[in-house]
């Protein structure tokens, strides 16, 4: 023991002398600082921690989204908060449905990521356009109630020009390098193989384009409306899959449901939306007639 405090109070000389005592003073002081804020902050995270923990329980027995008493409550004039990512043409159909509806509305910009984040915490109260597939999460099934269907699309593969190729089930991505969002789920994610993760779906077009990824996923509609924009030496492949894509509420504001609802039946039967995408994508408006086999389920 008396060796230990003899080395330190030798280091500690040697210290006073190359430094001086104002040097080492403040270097003491600010170490200080410093770990009584990393102390701080560490006691805040646990104390986070704790409180959702004791939340759980309350989620996990909670019912599920289907279970949740639908009944409108009292209509409210609050702005509901919508969180956009990207520029879209199906973004626009959401404004409209949501303008339809009589809703008034806060837009904010958030990666995915966050932006699922944000609506489990119930910071956005409406959210669109998704399969409900793709927001499954035992903590997003609590929390969201989904719309009727807004639009049926195709989804394809795409691939650099010149070298699609067959794609006859989703066990054959496992060999090619998948450029995927960061915050989306995939309906065959379980099959990726190697993958490359983009802020975007353009990010991810860009990847592929760039020769970094083999393929990434888009919607027809989507592809056709980025590729308009700013073309690149890309093509479509053969279709992943057809989705019916929907809009979704936070619990919390389940009295907008019946109102949006609404709005979509009237603007599907004027042909409002059909208009607003072939507005979005003049030169491509004939790819937005193609049938499919989900057509019947608008």
């Amino acid at each position: 023991m008396s060796g230990e405090i003899l080395r330190f109070l030798s280091e500690l000389l040697t210290l006073i002398w190359h430094t001086g005592i104002a040097q080492l003073g403040r270097r003491i002081f600010w170490r200080g600082v410093l770990t009584s804020c990393g102390i701080y902050f560490a006691y805040l995270r646990v104390a986070a921690s704790m409180i959702f923990l004791a939340a759980m329980p309350a989620l996990a027995n909670g019912a599920n989204a289907q279970d949740i008493d639908q009944t409108p409550a009292a209509p409210s004039d609050k702005a509901a908060l919508i969180a956009t990512v990207f520029t879209t043409p199906l973004e626009q159909v959401w404004q409209a449905v949501i303008t339809e509806a009589g809703i008034p509305f806060k837009r904010t910009t958030a990666l995915q990521g966050r932006r699922r984040r944000m609506f489990i915490e119930g910071f956005v109260t409406l959210d669109c356009c998704f399969s409900p597939s793709w927001r499954n999460r035992p903590e997003e099934q609590v929390v969201q109630l989904f719309t009727d269907s807004i639009y049926v699309t195709e989804i394809h593969y795409v691939f650099k020009k010149g070298q699609s190729i067959p794609i006859p089930t989703p066990h054959s991505l496992k060999n090619l390098r998948m450029a995927i969002v960061r915050g989306f789920d995939y309906t065959f994610q379980d099959y990726f193989g190697e993958t490359i993760a983009a802020n975007s779906p353009a990010d991810a077009m860009n990847l592929v384009d760039l020769g970094r990824a083999h393929v990434t996923e888009y919607s027809r509609v989507q592809f056709e409306f980025d590729m308009a924009r700013q073309p690149r030496d890309l093509e479509l492949g053969g279709v992943s899959n057809y989705i019916s894509l929907l809009a979704r509420v936070h619990t919390s504001r389940a009295d907008l449901l019946p109102r949006l609802n609404a709005a979509i039946a009237r603007m599907k039967k004027d042909g409002r939306i059909q208009k607003i995408l072939q507005t979005a994508i003049p030169r491509h408006s004939a790819s937005l007639e193609r049938a499919h086999p989900l057509k019947e389920q608008e």
